[in-house]
Order: structure tokens, then C-alpha cells, then sequence
């Protein structure tokens, strides 16, 4: 079995100048996915007069990303950023795990490539004998393209979403402040603001090369250990061997995935949160751990 890696995504077909490549294919996909799953959701819990299974399930991981973003920002930014923090994480969290599918990254088509040889009858005959030299000495060369790819195995799809993180932390830390008090919050002390600045582009880098080097690291690991299980052909080692590495990607996709939305949600609220934030922020833990407190002394 030949492992076959690519570190860019590879192109399928074009719509005019538009490159469609196969994490581009995948990525539509689980967008189709997660816009119907979404909507079909949003009917059923509408239309059910007492809650059933699906849709307690589904208030459970709102609530649980709710409390998560609320005990970090606070109700007021927290309940702002809920969509989006929300959205990133289960996009990537979906997204990576379709990695883990059959037929993803091992459907494949062939494209073929003819290079002529470089001879002299090539170079100095005219186009008939170039013609004729290309049908006698033509070589041929086929690469296989997988069909679909994961979109967070493609650097151009982890990059797109920290820009949008990147800008979006920007736009909250502007609309909370100003653009005097962005730069003034940035800027205190003064000297700091060149690093202050360096900061925030790196975290361009940081996101996206974190989350792309990790599940491209995976999907390498993946095509290595089938390779391995497929060439020992001792029992069933063939089957059992890959479901460890399986399990594994399973755990990394989940926590790359908390990590992405955590991060997001840490640096817009860096951004947005001014001192009253703070303290409200600190009055909601209070009230929490005092509200508990009697609890815990009743039990």
C-alpha cells in the first residue's frame, strides 16, 4: 500500500479562474451538513410540545457552550460572542473528524501528465516533427488526487478562520473602547504598543498553523499506520491495529477544536473587557461560589 501525502491541497476541476480543490469539496459539504442538521433541529424542538431525546441532547451542548463562554467573559461579552465561538468550535470539531470517515482520503482520481523529452529533434525541427517526436517519445506520469481532504488539514481553510478571528477581535476591541482607546489599551505602557502589535499578528500564525499541523499530522499518521497494518496481514492486527491511532485522532480533533474556540474566545475578550468587566466578572464568581456555599454546607 503506497501513502500518498500532499501538503497542499490538491485541485480537482476549475469554475473559471476558481480553483476547486478536494478539502474545498469537503468543506461544502459539512457546511451543507451542519446548515440542514441546523435547521431540521431548529424545527423539531419548535414544533415538540414536551422535549424529547434530540432535543434535550441539543439544548445540553448549548448550555454547556453557554456556561463555558459565560464563566470566562462574563454574560454580557460572553452571550455577544456565544455564535461565534459556538460555530467555530463545532465546525472544526466536524471537520475534523471527517477525516476519520471512510472514503475520505482514500477515493482517488487519476490525472495524468506527458513530458516530452528534450532532444534535438525536438528543439530544432519544426512543430510537425515536434508533433511527431511528442506521439513517439511522449512519457506519461499519473498522480492520484484524493477526491475529498479535510478541510482543517488545508492551511489556506485555518487561515481564512483566524483572519476572521483576528479582525473580529479588532472590531469588538474598537466598538468597546474606540479606536483612541484600542490603541491607548494596547499602548499602556507606551513602549510596550511595538510588541503589543507583533502580538496580534502572531496570533495569525499561532491559530492556524497549530490547528493545520496538527490534524495534517494526523492524517499522515493515519495513512502510515494503515500502511503498516496492511503489509503484517497476521490475523486480525490489520483491523485492531489502527483503531488505538483512530481513537486517538478522535481525542486530538475534540481538544484542537476547544482550543481554537477557547482561544477565540479569550482574545476578544481580552480586546472588548474594560475594568467594569472585570469587576463583573468577578461579582458573577462571587455570587456563584456564595450561592453554592450553603448548598455544600446543607449536604
Amino acid at each position: 500500500m503506497e501513502v500518498h501525502v500532499s501538503l497542499p491541497a490538491q485541485s480537482l476541476f476549475h469554475i473559471g479562474p476558481i480553483a476547486v480543490t478536494n478539502s474545498m469539496m469537503l468543506m461544502f459539504v459539512v457546511m451543507a451538513v451542519l446548515l440542514i442538521v441546523g435547521a431540521w433541529l431548529a424545527r423539531k424542538i419548535q414544533s415538540e410540545p414536551v422535549p424529547g431525546r434530540v432535543a434535550g441532547a441539543t439544548e445540553w451542548i448549548v448550555e454547556y457552550l453557554l456556561n463555558l463562554v459565560e464563566s470566562t467573559a462574563g454574560k454580557r461579552i460572553g452571550r455577544k460572542i456565544l455564535p461565534l465561538v459556538a460555530g467555530l468550535f463545532i465546525f472544526i470539531i466536524i471537520s475534523n473528524f471527517t477525516g476519520l470517515l471512510p472514503g475520505v482520503g482514500t477515493i482517488y482520481i487519476k490525472e495524468t501528465e506527458s513530458h516530452v523529452p528534450a532532444t534535438e529533434a525536438t528543439l530544432e525541427a519544426g512543430e510537425a516533427k515536434a508533433a511527431d517526436a511528442a506521439v513517439n517519445g511522449e512519457a506519461e506520469e499519473s498522480h492520484e488526487i484524493p477526491i475529498l481532504r479535510p478541510p482543517t488539514a488545508d492551511l489556506n481553510m485555518t487561515l481564512a478562520m483566524s483572519i476572521v478571528t483576528f479582525v473580529t477581535v479588532q472590531v469588538a476591541g474598537v466598538a468597546a473602547h474606540g479606536v483612541g482607546g484600542r490603541i491607548k489599551h494596547m499602548a499602556n505602557p507606551p513602549f510596550l504598543f511595538p510588541i503589543e502589535v507583533i502580538s496580534e499578528l502572531s496570533r495569525i500564525i499561532s491559530l492556524s498553523a497549530r490547528l493545520f499541523g496538527n490534524v495534517f499530522a494526523g492524517e499522515i499518521l493515519l495513512g502510515v499506520m494503515y500502511a503498516m497494518a496492511a503489509a503484517i496481514k497476521v490475523a486480525l492486527i490489520p483491523f485492531l491495529f489502527p483503531v488505538v491511532f483512530l481513537g486517538l485522532e478522535v481525542l486530538f480533533g475534540t481538544i484542537q477544536a476547544l482550543v481554537f474556540a477557547l482561544l477565540t474566545l479569550i482574545y476578544i475578550y481580552l480586546a472588548a473587557a474594560g475594568h467594569d468587566d472585570h469587576d463583573e466578572h468577578a461579582a458573577d464568581e462571587q455570587a456563584h461560589r456564595a450561592g453554592t456555599a450553603p448548598a455544600m454546607a446543607g449536604d
